[in-house]
């Protein structure tokens, strides 16, 4: 079959069905990475469907209607749906003020239909006759559909429901080799990793536009709101909640909701010159990294988003991400060392440490800093300040003794800056070897464990899971070991009031969550990531926000 330029052929059928968009497929390669949102209010690639699936076409028709006002073209899946005639579905079509697309899928592609192919051409047909903009058909019955009537034009999809194979490249020429002129083609998988899903990415970004590409699942969920940066024509979400008794009901695995979509993209929604941030982890998909810098970045009206990643490989993540449109990335846990391994340029403070928190892009490569020892280091100073103001000694921090518990990457950072603010180190750890070696990197004294009720400090800072939801209820070590009326710092910041400083505010301390550490080391990221002062005030409200947010659904989730 000839395909002809595809890509060119549905940028046109779409501006006609939606004149208010205009679609850039191709990058300003000169341009500054984030850019004011502003600049390019007419350089917007996304465009959204909003896939319904129902079990009436009266039920889809009063669903799209309460989509439609925010969504770019409406998907009715006819999956559930026996007996429909052509007049009811052009009754339906026709009360959508928004292109739509007409769909049935079978278990090879997420889908539930159970008809013959026989049927499902002929309701295709019919609903091409009954105005749809466009039909969609499984590839391998491309052939057997043949051309459908009127301004109708087919998206032929294929759907790798068992994965992401690697040939890629060879899969989406299959089905090439089935199209006709003007025809669409979406190519989707299920992503098992972060991995697969960057992978999907590579290859629109290898087409160079026209291609609807995503990868289906969980772990490739962020593919669908990056898709149209990477040149995809449109994206597909599932509706927007509307009440609570009308939950979203996703068609796909990993569909985002409209309004989550809507909310994580930029105010001028996306376009080919957005940059594009994000955490990376194992687990990260739970951090709270995208609700804080998400708003700081639209407060500074950025064109640029943040996401989360979760990755098995570290090294093959950054390999994958090898694209200018990757700005930068808050790093966690596991990673921290092989992102400053990987770092063409390190700080110094990264060196020391061990370990890196922040990536930037640097022309080719990447430049590693670790904010983690500012934030500590700045909290503890302000602890000590807040302490001195109550009328407790020491005064400040540099005359205190600090004791920090753990031996990780947060650890280190804590030891790196009591060091810096001239306080006298103190290390335990329940291996008693490495509590040994942190202080011997940082020039202070360890502690062995078994002797913690003994030991005389006047601020502490725990670096463990104990207390977090990963180890809910649980104290880092015995209480009898929590001195009074001293400085208590925890990593942790979930939740917001952990063991640990339940405990030490009962015994006078002045007790300091984590959200401030993790507030304040995001402050200096979004620095580094935009060369821009952060908006300090939106990013406490809005990590205070997701805190409150954050605990309801857990509450919720606990029933």
């Amino acid at each position: 079959m000839e395909t002809g330029s595809l890509g060119v052929e549905f940028l046109l059928v779409f501006h006609k069905c939606c004149p208010e968009r205009l679609l850039a497929t191709e990058r300003d390669s000169a341009a500054p990475f984030p850019r004011p949102a502003q600049e390019q209010p007419s350089k917007r690639t996304m465009a959204i469907v909003v896939s319904l699936l129902e079990d009436s076409l009266e039920a889809l028709a009063a669903s799209a209607r309460r989509q439609e006002p925010l969504a770019d073209l409406i998907e009715l899946r006819l999956d559930a749906i026996r007996g429909v005639s052509e007049d009811a579905l052009r009754d339906v079509i026709g009360s959508i003020s928004r292109p739509v697309i007409v769909t049935l899928h079978g278990p090879e592609a997420f889908g539930a239909f159970s008809g013959s192919t026989a049927e499902r051409c002929e309701i295709l047909h019919m609903a091409a006759r009954a105005g749809a903009s466009f039909v969609d058909i499984d590839w391998q019955l491309s052939l057997e559909l043949g051309e459908v009537a009127g301004k109708c034009h087919r998206i032929v999809s294929r759907h790798e429901t068992q994965g992401t194979p690697q040939n890629l490249t060879e899969l989406l020429g299959e089905v090439e080799a089935v199209v006709y002129e003007g025809d669409v083609i979406k190519f989707v998988t299920q992503a098992q990793t972060c991995e697969d899903g960057l992978r999907v990415l590579r290859l629109l970004r290898e087409r160079g536009g026209g291609l609807v590409a995503f990868a289906s699942g969980d772990a490739g969920s962020f593919t669908r709101i990056l898709a149209p940066i990477f040149g995809s024509p449109f994206t597909y979400a599932a509706p927007a909640v509307h009440s609570a008794k009308e939950p979203s009901r996703p068609t796909a695995p990993g569909q985002l909701r409209l309004g989550d979509m809507l909310a994580l993209a930029p105010p001028g929604g996306l376009g080919p010159e957005t940059a594009v941030f994000g955490v990376v982890g194992n687990p990260a998909r739970h951090s709270w990294s995208p609700r804080l810098f998400g708003m700081a970045l639209k407060g500074a009206r950025l064109d640029a988003l943040y996401l989360a990643f979760e990755p098995e490989d570290f090294e093959t993540f950054l390999d994958l991400a090898d694209d200018e449109n990757f700005r930068g990335f808050s790093v966690t846990a596991p990673f921290k060392a092989a992102a400053m391994a990987r770092a063409a340029h390190s700080e110094a403070t990264c060196e020391s440490v061990g370990a890196a928190n922040t990536l930037v892009r640097n022309g080719k490569g990447w430049s590693a800093f670790n904010t983690d020892v500012e934030g500590v280091r700045e909290t503890l100073r302000r602890g000590f300040l807040a302490h001195a103001q109550r009328g407790l000694e020491p005064e400040t921090a540099a005359s205190a003794r600090i004791l920090v518990v753990g031996a990780g990457g947060a650890a280190r950072a804590a030891a790196r800056a009591t060091s810096e603010l001239g306080a006298s180190l103190l290390c335990a750890a329940r291996r008693d070897e490495a509590a040994q070696d942190l202080a011997r990197d940082f020039g202070g004294q360890a502690l062995a464990w078994d002797s913690l009720a003994d030991a005389e400090y006047d601020g502490l800072v725990h670096c463990t899971p104990a207390g977090s939801l990963a180890q809910p209820g649980v104290l880092p070590f015995d209480s009898g070991a929590l001195r009074p009326r001293t400085v208590v710092l925890d990593a942790v910041y979930r939740p917001l009031k952990t063991p640990l400083l339940a405990a030490a505010m009962q015994k006078g301390c002045t007790a300091i969550p984590g959200g401030e550490w993790f507030v304040r080391q995001a402050l200096r990221q979004f620095e580094h990531f935009t060369s821009q002062a952060p908006n300090e005030e939106l990013m406490r409200a809005t990590f205070a926000h997701a805190f409150e947010k954050g605990a309801a659904e857990e509450s919720e989730a606990q029933g």
